[in-house]
């Protein structure tokens, strides 16, 4: 198998009945709200397949690292990543992107042919598309969120990168989010709350375009909510737990002493920091387990000899802090 270089991992919400022993086994886990519902099922995350992260694929594994399995081949060159669960634990949706264009697509796990939701460029209303990215599934199933930039490009700058949302058809595509000027604020990263009424998403804003996290209405964009304090630099895929009580995210790993995996209430109180990665460590994307009870993080250096990302299972106590952290997947090059 090959092995991460990076990690966007994201943990299944199990369907129901036919899984649901296994969860049960695994974790001794009972029913709960969550984004999406259900019980603690498989772990999905990307692979690099190149040093310079251009190639790559989404593979699934077991909560505990056991029986990696690649989901889809994007072909040669390409690279699939940033993938969401549906809400009954049987399709992703994700990214896939060629050197030439990008789009989003969904498989269903257990077959081997992707379906194009939204195609990047496209004609008519997507002809001035220049990537799309960064998919979420709404736990109603009835929407998936995503960024897109369009153009044309100004000082080597897209025109502007907002949040959209289409039906997993392919109809319906709508602009949730808007700029707040010309080329003065990008959003990206989408993820539901988990009564799919919220979004939280991630937004660069002018003069200092730094990371912010940021809450929405999911139909208008409006009662806008900043979610990471002023000078925290939080940003990358920030999620609901799945009581919709926290929002949990990373901050600026390019700032020397910074780099911290934290959450707070959606009204941007109670921030708390739950990993501390000071000059040692880099985290990535994160998520919380559908049960609520742990979560997902890619960090570096990871258990590999060239300090690349691996994808580690975290624990919470019973007052929301960290109790544990294991390393389920193993960079070798």
């Amino acid at each position: 198998m090959r092995q991460p270089l990076g990690t966007s991992a994201r943990w299944r919400a199990l369907a129901a009945l036919a899984l649901g022993i296994t969860a049960a086994l695994l974790f001794g886990v009972t029913s709960a709200t969550a984004t999406p519902p259900g019980q603690n099922g498989l772990i999905s995350y990307r692979v690099y397949f190149d040093a310079d992260h251009a190639t790559g694929a989404l593979f699934v594994a077991n909560p505990d690292g056991s029986h990696p399995t690649e989901v889809v081949d994007p072909g040669a060159g390409n690279l699939d990543t940033n993938q969401n669960w549906s809400p009954d634990g049987t399709q992703l949706v994700y990214e896939h992107d060629t050197p030439d264009a990008s789009s989003i697509r969904t498989i269903v796990l257990g077959t081997s042919t992707p379906h194009t939701v939204v195609p990047c460029p496209a004609p008519g209303e997507l002809a001035d598309c220049l990537g799309v990215a960064n998919p979420s599934w709404s736990p109603d199933g009835q929407w998936i969120a995503f960024s897109m930039a369009r153009g044309p490009v100004v000082n080597d700058n897209p025109t502007d990168v907002t949040i959209w949302a289409v039906h997993p058809n392919g109809n319906g595509l709508r602009q949730i989010t808007q700029p707040t000027g010309f080329q003065q604020s990008f959003d990206d990263s989408p993820q539901w709350s988990p009564d799919s009424s919220r979004i939280a998403f991630q937004r660069n804003a002018a003069p200092l375009f730094k990371t912010e996290v940021w809450a929405a209405d999911s139909t208008t964009g409006g009662n806008l909510v900043r979610v990471s304090p002023p000078g925290v630099n939080g940003g990358d895929h920030p999620d609901y737990s799945p009581d919709g009580r926290w929002i949990m995210f990373r901050t600026d790993n390019g700032v020397p002493g910074s780099a911290k995996l934290m959450m707070a209430h959606p009204n941007g109180t109670g921030l708390r920091i739950l990993l501390d990665g000071s000059n040692r460590q880099s985290f990535f994307s994160s998520s919380f387990s559908p049960d609520g009870t742990g979560f997902t993080v890619g960090i570096a250096p990871g258990a590999g000899p060239d300090g690349n990302a691996d994808v580690f299972v975290g624990h919470f106590d019973s007052h929301q802090r960290v109790d544990s952290l294991t390393n389920i997947t193993h960079s070798d090059i």
